[in-house]
């Protein structure tokens, strides 16, 4: 999946597996795009084109989106579906999806790779389909049409489809549903009805080990993701946090600075290392990503979730809560947040969960499970 906004999670994930199948001896190319999220790849790089948000010309969107996304505006639209995601990333855009199916075809008959691998992009899936070869790929319950569909964002995928007389389903997430086989960076607790060929792997990354450290938490982070909220209101939450729970606050994704109060330090950063901070951590405080939400669980973290106005960190963040794992907030207010982070740390019930929920997660197998059941597929 690309995207002009910053946008890390489907990028990180892409790089996890194809570390995984070259591990295993595979020769791996991956498709990335000039999006600003694809950087280091760990394999081989095919370029495909970037879509261009609502299929505005490139030369507009290009500013005004990362500009949005900046302060905050992003996150003030509702957003209730995946495949509104994908509408407003220009992914359902008739042009661009001929151009990068095509783009992906011509690749697919030179190289002819066994197997290709989706991690939310369409366009790869159809290419698969035309050109014969099996495809598998990511998937999650809140991206299904029984989660959640708009049909109407789709009317250009389904002029592309007509055209290259392939069915042409009501929603372009039929599309996703119908891979061979589809992995979900999840478990069962947090993702009961994830649908049809659904292969639970939980944790992608390595997850650490906890030790005496791990219960010596002496600090909160905080990130609210990128656009969901003016990098000002993540700030104060930062310094609210500081002053609830009377310890340093790490907030990531905000313009440099420090902050001094009481004694106590409020750090923030564009970027942070979370895996030397979350060992320390009281209290994480995120949008509901993800990868937010798994990292947090890795480390046995309890969360507050602000999932704002988008479906998927809505389902996260009501996740967290069922299995006792964090809070969520719904209004992103400084208060509420540190409000509910000091209930956390102070009513252990609430994370009570945190233990069992990582258990389940490890013992699915990551991305060692997704490489050992791709290569049992048959391909032929």
């Amino acid at each position: 999946m690309l995207a002009r906004s910053r946008v890390g999670g489907p990028w990180s994930r892409a790089q996890q597996i194809a570390r995984a199948f070259r591990s295993r001896g595979h020769e791996v190319t991956l498709a990335w795009g000039d999006d600003g999220n694809c950087v280091d790849p760990v394999a081989q790089a095919f370029e495909i084109p970037v879509p261009s948000p609502l299929g505005l010309p490139e030369a507009i969107a290009r500013h005004t989106f990362p500009l949005a996304s900046r302060l905050g505006l992003m996150g003030r639209k509702p957003v209730h579906s995946f495949e509104e995601v994908l509408w407003l990333t220009g992914a359902l855009d008739y042009r661009y999806s001929c151009v990068v199916v095509e783009k992906l075809r011509e690749f697919m008959r030179s190289w002819r790779p066994d197997v290709v691998y989706s991690e939310f992009n369409l366009a790869s899936v159809i290419a698969a389909r035309v050109e014969g070869i099996l495809c598998v790929g990511s998937g999650s319950q809140p991206t299904t049409v029984a989660y959640a569909s708009n049909p109407r964002k789709s009317a250009g995928i389904r002029r592309l489809l007509r055209e290259m007389d392939m069915p042409a389903p009501a929603s372009s997430l039929t599309i996703l549903e119908g891979m061979k086989r589809r992995f979900i960076p999840s478990c069962p607790s947090l993702e009961p009805e994830a649908g049809e060929r659904a292969t639970y792997c939980g944790f992608l990354g390595d997850v650490p080990k906890l030790d005496a450290r791990s219960t010596d938490r002496d600090c909160a982070v905080v990130y609210l993701g990128s656009g969901s909220v003016p990098a000002g209101v993540a700030v104060r939450a930062g310094r609210q946090l500081s002053s609830a729970l009377d310890c340093d606050v790490y907030v990531a994704g905000v313009p440099e600075a420090a902050y001094s109060a009481a004694g106590r330090e409020v750090h923030c950063a564009p970027r942070l290392n979370f895996a030397e901070l979350l060992p320390r951590a009281r209290v994480m405080v995120h949008h509901g990503g993800q990868n937010s939400m798994m990292d947090a669980l890795a480390y046995e973290v309890p969360q507050v979730v602000v999932p704002g106005r988008v479906f998927e960190r809505q389902f996260n963040a009501e996740a967290v809560e069922r299995t006792r794992c964090g809070l969520s907030v719904r209004a992103p207010k400084p208060a509420l947040i540190a409000e509910a982070a000091l209930r956390l740390v102070n009513e252990a019930p609430l994370s009570g969960g945190l233990a069992s929920l990582r258990d389940e997660l490890l013992e699915l197998g990551g991305t060692e499970r997704i490489v050992s059941e791709v290569e049992e597929i048959p391909y032929l």
